[in-house]
């Protein structure tokens, strides 16, 4: 019997219609708005975001948050604390992909982050969302030659299946990204970093 150890997870889930349409008559306006988005100088990819964007502040984002909280309360039910912990929100930003559009492979891990998470706002129905999490161990079964002679239980790519108000909570380490947009219409995604620690705590 093949047992695997040690795995990866994240949590998905997806949030209600009425939240859904809260969250896009909140952000209409500012997603509307092209003079909110721009490519960002650092990412080596192809996209418009609102990160580090000087008008990123201007979005609802401590709506949102209120918004997203019961959601974030259900996912620390569902995997469990051992304490009573502190949610401290970190950064928000908004990214659009147009057709073609991808994101190369990073993580959002930084000394006051260690939970992310990606809020599929619009996914249309030709879309293909392509949102990856991959597996850096895959590479090492390629070295030793083990993926050509042996059938692996593991693979190199992850790609949860979502839709319009799906939402993936995930360790910000997990090595991430998106492949290009093959829909006809712009791909609308949330992503966000949090900073989960003891009730109390004091950095």
């Amino acid at each position: 019997m093949i047992e695997v150890f040690n795995p990866k997870w994240y949590y998905i889930d997806k949030i209600e219609e009425e939240k859904q349409q809260e969250i896009n008559e909140l952000f209409k306006e500012f997603i509307d708005n092209e003079d909110n988005f721009a490519q960002p100088p650092a990412w080596n990819c192809n996209l418009q975001c609102s990160y580090q964007h000087k008008n990123n502040s201007q979005a609802p984002w401590d709506k949102w948050l209120e918004i997203m909280r019961p959601q974030f309360d259900k996912f620390v039910d569902s995997i469990g604390a051992k304490q009573d912990i502190e949610i401290l929100p970190q950064e928000a930003w908004v990214n659009k992909y147009n057709p073609g559009d991808s994101q190369e492979m990073h993580n959002h891990c930084t000394p006051n982050t260690n939970i992310s998470l990606v809020y599929f706002h619009t996914i249309n129905d030709d879309d293909d969302c392509n949102f990856k999490f991959y597996n850096h161990e895959h590479g090492d079964y390629q070295l030793t030659g083990l993926s050509d002679v042996l059938k692996m239980p593991v693979s190199q790519n992850t790609m949860p299946k979502v839709e319009s108000g799906s939402v993936i909570y995930f360790p910000s380490f997990y090595p991430h990204l998106v492949s290009p947009h093959r829909g006809t219409k712009t791909r609308i995604t949330f992503a966000a970093n949090f900073y989960v620690v003891p009730e109390g705590w004091r950095g």
